[in-house]
């Protein structure tokens, strides 16, 4: 028996039955949300708004809820020319795939928009997409107070369907 390279045991690059980003845990859609809220938070306080932004994040290997880093991903380099585009529910999708399907060390993937006004109340809508799902939160834009034009309050996010792997 040759006790160096075992019958059952997998090969050294095939550690996850093909897949290219580990599975996500709570702890790294936590953090994430966290992450994009607390600079969102600021830019709304001082007045800013957001048309259409993307965004991809990347999450330690080993360590659950612990971000390396960011990126800001231009939509037109990916084949979406006006930012607008991109409240379109099979759009985004379909750039999700794009995106998960690169060669590229971020496995999460932040979509944001602020929508409504006038008479609709202005919400911030932040979806955060994985290899093993899309997860989305809407944050309702109030009046602020003091130096604050307006304020973002805290909502917990909702588990969206999966970004279909075509």
């Amino acid at each position: 028996m040759n006790t160096r390279n075992p019958a059952f045991s997998l090969p050294m690059d095939d550690h996850r039955g093909s897949r290219q980003h580990r599975f996500m845990e709570s702890a790294d859609l936590n953090s994430a949300f966290r992450e994009v809220f607390t600079p969102l938070r600021t830019n709304i306080r001082r007045g800013m708004t957001l048309d259409g932004q993307l965004y991809a994040i990347e999450m330690d290997g080993c360590i659950p809820g612990q971000m390396l880093g960011t990126e800001w991903i231009p939509p037109a380099t990916r084949g979406v020319d006006d930012a607008a585009m991109l409240a379109d529910a099979p759009v985004r999708r379909a750039l999700f795939r794009k995106l998960l399907a690169e060669q590229r060390p971020e496995s999460l993937f932040v979509y944001v928009c602020e929508h409504g006004g006038g008479k609709v109340k202005p919400t911030l809508y932040v979806e955060i997409a994985s290899e093993d799902g899309c997860y989305a939160a809407e944050y309702a834009i109030i009046d602020g107070t003091g130096w604050h034009r307006r304020e973002l309050l805290h909502t917990p996010f909702r588990r969206l369907c999966a970004v279909p792997q075509s």
